[in-house]
C-alpha cells in the first residue's frame, strides 16, 4: 500500500510538473534598495510610444501588481548611457516622488525588445518634502 501511495505521488508530481509554463519568454524584473530595504518589483509593464525619429519606452513596475508602491521611468529605445532616460519617479500611496538633481539612470543594453540598466539617487515629493533614497537599482525589462 505504501509503495502504491509513493508511486501515485510520484506520478502526480511528474504530471503537475509537465503542466507548468514551458515558455522561454524571460520575465521582466526591477530591483532596488528603497530607504535601506531591498525590494523586487516583479510586475513590469512597458508602453511603446513611437514618435517621429525615435521611440520612447514608458516602464512602470510594481510589487505583485499592487498600486501602493511603483517605479516609473522613460527611456529612449536604442539609446545607451546616462542620457537614455529623461524621466524617473517613485510612487508611494499615489504620492509622486520625482528624481532629484544627481539621480542617475543608465541604460547598458537596449534592443528592439529588451532594456537593461541601473539607477540610483534620491527622489522627493513636493507635497511634504519627503526624500526617498533608491540604491542598487537594476532593471531587466522585456517587451
Amino acid at each position: 500500500m505504501k509503495k502504491l501511495l509513493l508511486f501515485s505521488a510520484l506520478v502526480f508530481a511528474l504530471a503537475f510538473q509537465s503542466c507548468s509554463d514551458d515558455s522561454d519568454t524571460p520575465r521582466s524584473v526591477l530591483t532596488a534598495r528603497v530607504n535601506g530595504v531591498d525590494k523586487v518589483f516583479n510586475t513590469v509593464n512597458v508602453e511603446v510610444q513611437p514618435y517621429e525619429g525615435y521611440t520612447d519606452l514608458a516602464v512602470t513596475a510594481s510589487i505583485n501588481n499592487s498600486p501602493v508602491e511603483r517605479i516609473s521611468f522613460v527611456v529612449e529605445q536604442g539609446k545607451l548611457g546616462l542620457d537614455a532616460s529623461w524621466y524617473f519617479a517613485y510612487f508611494l500611496n499615489e504620492t509622486w516622488h520625482p528624481k532629484m538633481p544627481g539621480f542617475q539612470t543608465s541604460v547598458t543594453e537596449s534592443t528592439e525588445h529588451k532594456i537593461i540598466g541601473t539607477f540610483a539617487g534620491q527622489v522627493e515629493t513636493s507635497d511634504t518634502g519627503e526624500i526617498v533614497t533608491l540604491e542598487n537599482g537594476k532593471f531587466n525589462v522585456y517587451y
